[in-house]
């Protein structure tokens, strides 16, 4: 496989192995590269991982995955906000997680809930 890019002749388990050594920034670079053509495939790949290695790391990657490359997908940012959640819960420090997190209380689409956006505002402020 091309550095940092999928091929639609791989078989699926070969690009899970792939991915599921990858480093923080080998990752992103992956994902940078892979988003545009193959948005939808790509969160299913990452989510399978992040089932598995259940870290921060990954969920976080989908949230990203979600929000910023597949936005334009109804429900995309409900999803990220399931991940970043998700990416919270197994990392209670990363404040990058929080603000990510209370930046879907904000326009243009406002999906954190008023209660949701003072539990986090307060989570952020506790750090």
């Amino acid at each position: 496989m091309e550095k940092y890019k999928l091929s639609r002749f791989l078989p699926r388990n070969k690009i899970l192995d792939y991915i599921s050594v990858l480093d923080k920034d080998h990752l992103t670079n992956f994902v940078i590269h892979n988003a545009d053509d193959y948005g939808v495939y790509l969160v299913t790949l990452l989510g399978e991982v992040a089932k598995k290695k259940n870290t921060s790391l990954w969920y976080k990657h989908l949230g990203i995955l979600c929000s910023s490359h597949l936005f334009f997908i109804e429900g995309a940012q409900l999803s990220a906000l399931f991940y970043f959640i998700k990416a919270h819960e197994l990392d209670l420090e990363d404040i990058s997680i929080l603000n990510a997190i209370l930046d879907f209380g904000e326009p243009p689409e406002i999906v954190l809930t008023e209660a949701q956006k003072k539990y986090y505002a307060a989570k952020l402020l506790s750090c």
